[in-house]
């Protein structure tokens, strides 16, 4: 794309979020989130293995990329009583964050996280890492409602996924990174080069340093796209992303942070050139999860519906084994709910069950280490479904 280009395209879409988003993405106390029933599968990596790979000083390492996780994560949200139970909320309104039973791509809940007419917010929601990692791994099932439009302007864009994120004023807001103050990977859907009806694109946006809003958009004249994908209101996606962190050498950050974008099991992006961090103490990745918040300073011409359905994570390295689970992969307006179902927002967790099954698990996994059996990657994730 030509400089003369770039700028009126810049002028056109303004900025892509809100400015009081760096404030309001810290972590509060009023969270409450308790994470019920997460199969982790943690001790299967072993300390040695993670810490040989991560430097602190100087010609540090920042992650082995494509490592064997030493987590796993599986949230099905058939699981839980409320998405208050997973997800943190730092802007929009909780109201507009509900579980709904209809559509759903498998099981009995999805969320539906709702961007109201000539408003920006719809929700940001998190699943926060309490030590910070230096590998993302996420997967998840999304869908735009059936009658979503973006009509109103020549561009307009809407982030519905924060796929990694470092917590900081130089997150988000328009702040330039400077390797200590946050930065984020974030995808959106896009208006680009479409009908105000659709299908749609997709948009990488990323703060990095000496970067704010570095956007790649997902389509055939971007360098970094390997697909143009089209998104189709009603239609169920598997979305899937790889965020590592640059590497330090010599205390100076090198440009070879990585992004990756799976749609449906297809690599559709990737980017190896981002310098995110200088500092691999403070400055790493500490958050993602769904998000709704639409255009910068423009606003949603009509109510829009994002739905989520289950998210999986692996921490510290990739996933083992693929995508898997069949559902209905498109729904019809009559599916769609606009009411939430019986949403609690209630911190109190009733673990039961979960609890139970979850320690009987820890147990065998100690009886066949101590029978020198080693314990398969899978078994968390294939048991949880």
């Amino acid at each position: 794309m030509e400089l003369s280009e770039c700028m009126v395209e810049q002028s056109n879409r303004e900025t892509v979020e809100s400015d009081d988003e760096r404030a309001s993405t810290r972590r509060t106390d009023e969270s409450g989130v308790t994470r019920r029933r997460t199969l982790q599968l943690g001790g299967l990596v072993g300390v040695g293995s993670i810490f040989g790979a991560v430097g602190f000083g100087a010609d540090g390492v920042a992650a082995a990329e494509g490592s064997r996780p030493d987590d796993i994560i599986h949230l099905d949200y058939d699981d839980y009583d409320s998405w208050s139970d997973i997800y943190r909320l730092s802007n929009g309104d909780s109201a507009d964050l509900n579980f709904v039973s209809s559509p759903t791509y498998t099981g009995e809940n999805a969320i539906q996280l709702q961007v109201n007419e000539n408003d920006h917010w719809g929700a940001n929601a998190h699943y926060d890492f309490e030590d910070g990692l230096f590998e993302l791994n996420n997967r998840m099932r999304f869908a735009l409602n059936t009658n979503w439009s973006m009509e109103g302007r020549s561009l307009s864009n809407c982030r519905i996924w924060n796929c990694a994120l470092s917590i900081g004023e130089a997150s988000a807001g328009g702040t330039v990174p400077d390797g200590t103050n946050g930065w984020s990977n974030r995808m959106y859907v896009s208006s680009r080069g479409t009908d105000p009806d659709g299908p749609f694109h997709l948009l990488s946006d990323t703060y990095h340093i000496d970067a704010a809003q570095d956007h790649n958009y997902i389509m055939d004249d971007d360098e970094y796209a390997l697909a143009q994908p089209e998104i189709e209101p009603g239609v169920w996606y598997d979305f899937e992303s790889y965020v590592c962190v640059n590497t330090i050498s010599n205390g100076e950050p090198n440009d070879d942070g990585i992004v990756r974008y799976w749609l449906d099991d297809e690599l559709i992006f990737e980017r190896e050139n981002f310098s995110f961090t200088s500092d691999l103490g403070d400055n790493i990745i500490d958050t993602t999860g769904p998000v709704g918040h639409y255009g910068g300073r423009y606003e949603a011409p009509k109510d829009l519906f994002t739905y989520y359905d289950t998210h999986s994570m692996a921490l510290n390295g990739v996933f083992e084994f693929d995508s898997c689970g069949d559902g209905d992969r498109t729904f019809d307006e009559s599916d769609e709910q606009s009411e939430t179902d019986g949403d609690s927002n209630d911190e109190e967790s009733t673990s039961g069950d979960a609890e139970e099954i979850e320690d009987e698990l820890e147990e065998i996994e100690d009886t066949l280490e101590e029978s020198g059996v080693e314990f398969p990657q899978g078994l968390g994730e294939l048991f949880s479904m």
